[in-house]
C-alpha cells in the first residue's frame, strides 16, 4: 500500500508545455510522484467557458502529459478548473452561450458564472467532462466552484434568478419576490419554511448535476474515477449539501474521490493553522462516507516560498495523517504556466516526507476509530438553526465546530461524529446543534453521558426549554470590550497555574460571554468574572451535577480560529482536570500548548498521534493515563527511525524520553497489559 503524491501541474499549451514536459521527469522522479494532474483552463490562463477548439488544446495537453509521466512511472490525472465559474474577473458569456446567469440575493447578476439549475448548462458540463474522458485520465476532478455560494463579485453567491423563484413559488404554492423569499429564509428566530425550499432547491441542484457528469465520463472512460474538491464545511450547510448522496451521484458504485481542503494556502501560525484544520478538514472527514478517499488539497496562493514554507509544506502533510488520507494532492506551483520551479526547493520536503507517510498508511492506525471527547456535528444544522439578525447567507453557518479547535490545542483527544445515540462518553456541543437533535434525543444525550457545553448551547437549550438539563434559567450576552467583565478568576478551592484564585483575562476577547443565571443548588462555580474595582460579575466555568461543564463563550466567527484570548494556560488545565476526572483513562497532554494528540485504540495498545502546532520544542513530554497500565512504548518519529522508548510510569503520569521539534510529529504506541 502506497500513499499517492498527485502534482497539480499548470502549463499553457503552445507557450511553456514543451519545456514544462521536458522538465517533467526529472521533477517526478526527485519529488517522488505518483500521479500528474493536469490543469485545464486554469486561474490566470482561464478564458471562460470554453469552445470545441479550446478543450481540444487541453485534451492534447493530458495526452501529451500522460505519455511523459508513463515514461517515470506517473500516471495523468485531469482538472478541468471551471464547472458553474469561480467568478467573473472580467469575462463574460461569448456568442451562443445561452446559459442563465447566478443572481445573488440582492438581485445582481453574475457576467460569467451561471445558475446551477440551468439545463443548457448541465449538458454543456456534460459534454466537457465526457470531452476530457476521452484522455482516460486516472482521475477526473470537478473544481470547488461547484457550489452556491463564492462567485465574485455576487454578495455571497446565488442563485436567486428568475428559474430558482419560480422554482421557491411553485413549492411554496404561491408566487414570491426575491426580497420576500431572502427575508423569509433569513427571517431571525424560528426557520421559516422557505429555509427548508431553499436548501432543498439548493441541494437537488448540484445532486442532479453531479449525476450528469459522472455519467458522461463513465460513458466514456468507464475506469477513470469522477473526484470532487471541496470548501468549508460549515459553508456547504448554507447550501443545504448533504454528502452521501452527492459523493455518490459522482463515483456511482466505487468508493467517493474527495480533494478535502486544507485551510492555509499561505503559512499561517502554525497553531491557529491546526485550529482552522480541525475546524475544517478533520471536521468534514467526519461528514464523509466511511468508505471515502481522501486526497487533501495542499495548496500554495499566491505561490513561491514567500507564501509557503518548506516546513509548513512539511507540517500540513504530517498533520493530514489524522484524515486517514489514501495521498495528497499537490499545488506548489504558480497556474500561469511555469510549471515546477527547482529553486523552491519543495521537491526535497516531498521526497524527504514520503517514507513516513507511506508508513503511516500501511500501519493502518488511521484508519482506526478515534477515541477522545466526542464533538458533535451535523451537516443539516442549517435547517434548524437560528438567526440573529437576518441580513446574510452567513447567519446560516452552524458554529459547532468550537470544540475541536480548542480540545486539539489543549493536548485532549478527540473526534468528531454525527453519532446522537452514544452513551458513556464525554460529549462536547457547541452552537445551536441541540435544534438539529431534537428535544428527545438532546435529553437522552444528557443522561447517557457527561456533557461540556459553551455559552450558545446553553441559550439554545434555554431558548428550548431545556434549561433545565445544565440548571440554568437565563443567559445574558456581553461584548468582551463592554467592561462587564475584564478578568476570569479560579474560585471555590480551585487551583490553576499552581496557585489559588489564578486569573485569565476576558477583555478584548473577540467572542461573546454568556452570563447564566443558574439554580444556585446544583451549579458549582470554577471561576468568576470580575470587573474593574473587582466587582463579581457572575459565573464562568461551571459544573452542573457534577455531569455538565458550561465554558461561558460562544458566539464566535466559526470561520475563524477561535481567539487567542480563549486559548489560555489557566483554561486548558481547567478543561483537561474535568475530563481526567471523567474519564481517567484518556491519556491527556499536560504542559504543551498547541500540541495535538489523537488516540487510536487497538487490541493491547493505544496509539497516539502528536503533532506539534508550537514553536517550541516538546521534550520528554508528560501524559496523564490515570492507572492505564503501561507496559512498553515505541515510537516513529517524523524526524528519524522508529523504536523503543524509554518511559517512567509515576502515579498517573507517564513520561516519554523523546523530545519533539516544532512542526514535527510522532506515533506513539503504547502496550498495555491485560
Amino acid at each position: 500500500m502506497s500513499y499517492l503524491y498527485s502534482l497539480r501541474l499548470a502549463l499553457d499549451p503552445g507557450w511553456t508545455d514543451e519545456r514544462g514536459l521536458a522538465d517533467l521527469p526529472r521533477f517526478i522522479e526527485a519529488a517522488r510522484i505518483d500521479d500528474v494532474m493536469v490543469f485545464a483552463n486554469v486561474e490566470e490562463l482561464n478564458t471562460g467557458h470554453t469552445d470545441d477548439l479550446e478543450r481540444a488544446v487541453y485534451r492534447d495537453l493530458a495526452e501529451r502529459t500522460a505519455g511523459v509521466a508513463a515514461t517515470a512511472g506517473a500516471s495523468m490525472s485531469l482538472n478541468p478548473w471551471h464547472t458553474v465559474m469561480h467568478g467573473d474577473y472580467g469575462r463574460k458569456l461569448r456568442a451562443g452561450q445561452d446559459f442563465r446567469l447566478m443572481v445573488d440575493p440582492d438581485g445582481r447578476s453574475a457576467q460569467l458564472a451561471v445558475c446551477p439549475r440551468d439545463e443548457h448548462w448541465r449538458r454543456y458540463l456534460a459534454d466537457l467532462y465526457a470531452f476530457y474522458a476521452a484522455a482516460r485520465p486516472r482521475f477526473i476532478w470537478v473544481e470547488d466552484d461547484f457550489r452556491y455560494h463564492n462567485h465574485w463579485p455576487l454578495e455571497w453567491g446565488g442563485c436567486f434568478c428568475e428559474e430558482h423563484l419560480a422554482e421557491f413559488s411553485r413549492r411554496a404554492g404561491r408566487p414570491l419576490t426575491r426580497q420576500e423569499f431572502v427575508e423569509g429564509l433569513l427571517r431571525p428566530g424560528e426557520p421559516h419554511p422557505f429555509r427548508t425550499i431553499w436548501l432543498e432547491t439548493a441541494r437537488e441542484a448540484l445532486e442532479t448535476a453531479a449525476a450528469a457528469v459522472a455519467d458522461a465520463v463513465r460513458g466514456v472512460s468507464a475506469e477513470t474515477r469522477v473526484g470532487l474538491m471541496t470548501s468549508v464545511p460549515l459553508v456547504h450547510a448554507a447550501e443545504g449539501r448533504r454528502w452521501e448522496p452527492l459523493l455518490r451521484a459522482f463515483s456511482g458504485q466505487r468508493p467517493p474521490a474527495v480533494r478535502v481542503h486544507l485551510p492555509a494556502y499561505a503559512d499561517r501560525r502554525p497553531a491557529d493553522y491546526l485550529a482552522l484544520f480541525h475546524t475544517v478538514s478533520d471536521a468534514h472527514r467526519a461528514l464523509l462516507p466511511a468508505d471515502a478517499e481522501v486526497y487533501p488539497e495542499l495548496e500554495n496562493f499566491p505561490y513561491s516560498r514567500f507564501a509557503k514554507s518548506r516546513s509548513f509544506l512539511r507540517f500540513q502533510l504530517l498533520g493530514a495523517q489524522v484524515l486517514a488520507p489514501d495521498g495528497m494532492t499537490i499545488d506548489l506551483f504558480d497556474l500561469n504556466g511555469n510549471g515546477p520551479v527547482w529553486d523552491e526547493g519543495y521537491q526535497d520536503v516531498l521526497a524527504g516526507t514520503r517514507d513516513y507517510l507511506d508508513r503511516g498508511l500501511a500501519s493502518g492506525v488511521f484508519r482506526r476509530p478515534r477515541s477522545g471527547v466526542a464533538v458533535l456535528i451535523s451537516e443539516d444544522s442549517a435547517t434548524f438553526l437560528h438567526t440573529a439578525a437576518g441580513g446574510s447567507m452567513t447567519g446560516l453557518y452552524p458554529r459547532e465546530y468550537l470544540f475541536g479547535a480548542l480540545l486539539g490545542g489543549y493536548g485532549i483527544p478527540f473526534r468528531y461524529t454525527t453519532d446522537t445515540t452514544i452513551s458513556g462518553q464525554v460529549v462536547a456541543v457547541s452552537g445551536q446543534l441541540f435544534r438539529t437533535l431534537g428535544e428527545d434525543a438532546t435529553r437522552r444525550l444528557f443522561a447517557t453521558n457527561r456533557v461540556v457545553v459553551d455559552a450558545e448551547a446553553v441559550d439554545t437549550l434555554v431558548d428550548m426549554g431545556l434549561g433545565d438539563l445544565v440548571a440554568a434559567r437565563s443567559v445574558r450576552w456581553q461584548g468582551s470590550e463592554d467592561g462587564v467583565a475584564t478578568y476570569e478568576e479560579a474560585v471555590g478551592g480551585v487551583e490553576l497555574l499552581d496557585r489559588a484564585g489564578a486569573r485569565a483575562s476576558v477583555l478584548l476577547m473577540g467572542a461573546g460571554i454568556g452570563l447564566v443565571d443558574y439554580d444556585a443548588g446544583r451549579a458549582r462555580p470554577l471561576t468568576r468574572f470580575f470587573r474593574q474595582g473587582h466587582v463579581d460579575a457572575g459565573a464562568g466555568h461551571v459544573l452542573v451535577d457534577d455531569r455538565v461543564l458550561v465554558v461561558p463563550f460562544g458566539r464566535m466567527d466559526p470561520l475563524e480560529p477561535p481567539p487567542v484570548m480563549l486559548r489560555t494556560t489557566l483554561r486548558q488545565q481547567l478543561l483537561q482536570e474535568v475530563v481526567s476526572a471523567w474519564a481517567p483513562r484518556l491519556p491527556l497532554l499536560v504542559g504543551a500548548p498547541d500540541v495535538a494528540v489523537y488516540a487510536y485504540p487497538g487490541p493491547e495498545e493505544l496509539s497516539l498521534y502528536l503533532v506539534n502546532g508550537s514553536f517550541d520544542a516538546l521534550r520528554a513530554p508528560r501524559l496523564v493515563v490515570g492507572d492505564l497500565p503501561v507496559t512498553a512504548v515505541e515510537a516513529d518519529p517524523s524526524t528519524g527511525a522508529p523504536g523503543a522508548v524509554g518511559f517512567t510510569l509515576a502515579g498517573d503520569g507517564l513520561v516519554l524520553d523523546l523530545e519533539l521539534a516544532p512542526l514535527e510529529s510522532v506515533l506513539v504506541r503504547l502496550s498495555i497489559a491485560g
